[in-house]
């Protein structure tokens, strides 16, 4: 497959980190999320990083200008052993942002410092990817990221093995607009609603349409199968024209990566977060040359080795010269 010439996107991406957090001492001062919230947002702030406790969980750009700490209601609290789910999020960051890794590696200092992090199957690791001035991705660029996403799905899932299919990171493929499909099908209804709207939102629907006969949609009084967010590994909802429901907040223009599990270390999101932007970048020139007839019968998509040069090609664009803790989820996966 030849990359295609594609000037260099100026991405930003955000960092959301799901944590089970608890004291180190039990404590009836840490007897509630809020309290334990409150020593943690103290902590940070006297560690040098700036950071509020976002109760409301509330989406306006004012809260990504500095870390903020939300309640992660997905992951299951446990009172009594002073366990709560927490979720640290980041700042909008650049790619080539200089102490982004200094402060990851402060933040899970002080948390293995004064805190018990418990690795959890409900924690997960999501990055938010977007577009900087002058415009945000466009649908072509939607389309292409689609495309990879799906070419590279069994790949992906390789360097993710103990995150299965779970609720909140299911297969886009799993979802009515692709079930059943074969894989170059796939491709070739992206570039369908690509073609025929020119628009972004069709791109969107193909991605992340959720059935009419989930026992959400049915609880919620769906007569037809809708768009909703947070429940695929790739979430394109960030990038429709108008919010899937008022009931759904999501970062407008920003596409998250839902798949990696829960970090406990720096070195995990850190890893996670250049895997996100790498892939990005190399997709959106990958991802315009696949189609139908170059997918043909190849259900699995692309190899490893395939994945592996797209990210070093998407690293370069960046101007990274190694991929960093990526290798090691390469090594461990084969």
């Amino acid at each position: 497959m030849e990359y295609q010439n594609h000037l260099p996107p100026s991405l930003h991406f955000g960092l959301e980190i799901e944590l089970l957090l608890g004291p180190r001492k039990k404590s009836p001062s840490h007897s509630s999320w809020k309290s334990l919230a409150k020593d943690l947002s103290k902590r940070l702030a006297k560690a040098g990083i700036p950071n509020h406790i976002n109760d409301s969980n509330d989406k306006s750009a004012h809260n990504y200008r500095e870390w903020s700490i939300t309640q992660e209601v997905t992951i299951p609290s446990q009172p009594g052993k002073n366990l709560w789910g927490i979720e640290l999020v980041s700042p909008i960051l650049s790619p080539l942002s200089t102490n982004f890794s200094p402060t990851l590696t402060t933040i899970f200092s002080l948390l293995h410092a004064h805190y018990t992090v418990s690795p959890s199957p409900h924690c997960s690791t999501h990055i938010h990817l977007s577009r900087s001035h002058p415009s945000p991705f466009t649908p072509f660029e939607l389309a292409s990221l689609a495309k990879s996403s799906l070419y590279f799905e069994a790949s992906l899932d390789s360097l993710f093995p103990s995150r299965g299919e779970g609720y909140w990171c299911q297969s886009n493929r799993s979802n009515p607009s692709l079930a059943g499909l074969s894989l170059g099908e796939c491709m070739s209804v992206i570039d369908s609603v690509y073609a025929q709207s020119g628009e972004g939102d069709g791109v969107v629907e193909v991605m992340n349409l959720f059935p009419k006969e989930s026992a959400y949609a049915r609880a919620h009084g769906w007569k037809k199968d809708r768009v909703r967010g947070k429940v695929y590994k790739w979430d394109f909802t960030g990038m429709l024209s108008t919010p899937p429901s008022k009931g759904e907040q999501q970062p407008r223009g920003t596409v998250e990566f839902r798949q990696p599990p829960g970090s406990v270390v720096a070195a995990e999101a850190e890893g996670y977060v250049i895997l996100a932007l790498a892939f990005t970048v190399g997709a959106l020139a990958y991802g315009p040359g696949l189609g139908a007839e170059t997918v043909g019968y190849n259900e699995h998509g692309g190899s490893m080795e395939e994945l592996w040069d797209l990210l070093v090609a998407g690293g370069s664009v960046l101007g990274w010269d190694s991929l960093g803790e990526v290798e090691g989820l390469f090594t461990r996966a084969v």
